[in-house]
């Protein structure tokens, strides 16, 4: 076979199997067919660094119009998203108020299983289960929000990250008038849901009082005669205050936390250390408050749910950088670079000799 029709076949070969080809003509006046294949693998490596530069680029500009806030919502109780109505809130330097998006959420109920039929993980939770209802403009929905199952409301994304109790308190002076009245969330401090509560009674009385309260929802009692909780679930609840009083410092302008209170103003005039014993408080019954202040009684025992509101617009843009980077990244592993070079020219003693 002549030269050319030779080359003419490598060539033809060669493109089939995805090389670029060209004939070259040489200084000596011979041809061949230079090729090459794997020009991929630069694309993907040039894919990768863009890619890599498009996660940081979106990740530091979209930061600022990203958001989070939490809430602790009591069962009955409704949140309308607003600023000020979350109890914790994060916002980028971007965000303004008219950014926020607006929806109202009602927790209806807070449902939790636990493990009975497995004597050794009785009482482990196997489900929570926060059943809601979102309003957004005239649309209301009724949903659930569980574990690593958030619930997406108006362009923003709904985690549950916690729960516990909210005993119903109801403070009255000595004349009976109610004082104070409110469900406060205590939190829980062990897998049995033994929780820590603070409940200030700033009004009303005839000394600023403070609590400071532990819930048992299954009473047990241990060793030491100490109260404890056997069960997580409210099969016999109790609920027991060592009693502060004193300046409760809510009128100095400087926040202080609901779930806390400083006692190193206060006089403690029940609990360990006093002549008074604690109060136990169960559902239905008026306890006294000590010096005569008043009674204090236990009433409903809700849940309550612990939700963070996050809005993240970066998430898409950084999940398709980063499918492109991962693309990238294996076509500049995978993609094998080839070049190849195909000359035929006619031998001394005729014929064609073919050298690759």
């Amino acid at each position: 076979t002549p030269p050319g029709a030779v080359l003419d076949a490598a060539e033809q070969a060669l493109r089939r199997q995805q090389y670029r080809t060209r004939r070259v003509r040489g200084d000596d006046g011979r041809d061949s067919v230079a090729a090459e294949r794997g020009y991929l693998r630069e694309t993907g490596n040039l894919l990768f660094h863009v890619a890599l530069l498009a996660v940081l680029v979106v990740v530091g500009v979209g930061g600022g119009f990203r958001f989070t806030g939490q809430r602790v919502l009591v069962e009955g109780q409704t949140f309308a998203s607003t600023r000020i109505a979350y109890d914790s809130f994060t916002a980028g330097r971007f965000i303004t108020d008219t950014q926020i998006p607006t929806f109202s959420l009602t927790l209806d109920r807070f449902r939790v299983d636990y493990v009975l039929d497995n004597v050794n993980a009785l009482g482990m939770p196997k489900t929570f289960d926060a059943q809601v209802t979102t309003t957004t403009g005239d649309t209301r929905q009724a949903s659930s929000i569980r574990v690593n199952e958030p619930l997406s409301v108006a362009g923003t994304d709904i985690y549950l990250l916690g729960n516990g109790y909210a005993p119903t308190l109801t403070v009255r002076n000595p004349a009976g008038k109610i004082v104070f009245r409110d469900t406060v969330p205590f939190l829980p401090q062990d897998a049995n849901l033994t929780s820590l509560g603070i409940v200030k009674v700033p009004d009303g009385l005839a000394e600023q009082v403070g609590l400071v309260g532990m819930l048992y929802p299954t009473r047990a009692t241990t060793a030491s005669g100490a109260f404890a909780s056997s069960y997580p679930d409210l099969l016999d609840p109790v609920v027991t205050f060592n009693v502060y009083v004193g300046d409760l410092g809510l009128n100095t302008g400087v926040p202080v936390s609901v779930y806390a209170l400083d006692t190193s103003t206060l006089t403690q005039i029940a609990g360990r250390g006093t002549p008074t014993p604690a109060l136990q408080l169960v559902p239905g019954t008026p306890v006294p408050l000590p010096d005569g202040l008043g009674t204090i009684e236990l009433g409903p025992i809700p849940r309550f749910a612990s939700l963070e509101i996050a809005a993240d617009p970066t998430q898409t843009p950084t999940l398709i950088a980063a499918v492109a980077a991962m693309a990238g990244l294996a076509l500049s592993l995978f993609v094998p670079r080839r070049r190849l070079w195909v000359r035929a020219t006619t031998g001394r003693r005729g014929g064609t000799v073919l050298e690759v």
